[in-house]
């Protein structure tokens, strides 16, 4: 498996530690139904999402200097929006989905 899935399209991959079964097919990787299934962390947990909301509150801010002539105010005064701007579209900001995980036999994806 390389980078994040949703369980379902991990099920789509062999797992590497599935033992052989009678039928002398590979185990496929169960996923979040598995001990090593591993979830990202919900969005406005995640880093990604923290830095889309740093990155939306300074647009904000510039976007209202732009408008009035006069020096913006602390990108913070804009927090409450871009955290609303940035949570009704989370993929748009490049924030992953919160639905999807990685296997954690390995290293977490980047």
């Amino acid at each position: 498996m390389t980078g994040f899935l949703t369980p379902e399209e991990a099920r789509g991959y062999d797992c590497p530690t599935a033992r052989i079964h009678g039928d002398g097919k590979s185990g496929k990787c169960r996923a979040d139904k598995c001990i090593l299934w591993r979830w990202l962390p919900l969005p406005a947990e995640h880093p990604l999402f923290r830095s889309a909301v740093k990155r939306e509150c300074a647009c904000l801010a510039q976007e209202e200097a732009e408008k009035s002539g006069k020096p913006a105010k602390n990108s913070d005064h804009y927090l409450k929006k871009a955290v609303a701007n940035v949570a009704k579209n989370p993929a748009g900001f490049g924030v992953p989905d919160h639905d999807t995980g990685w296997c954690g036999l390995g290293s977490k994806p980047e």
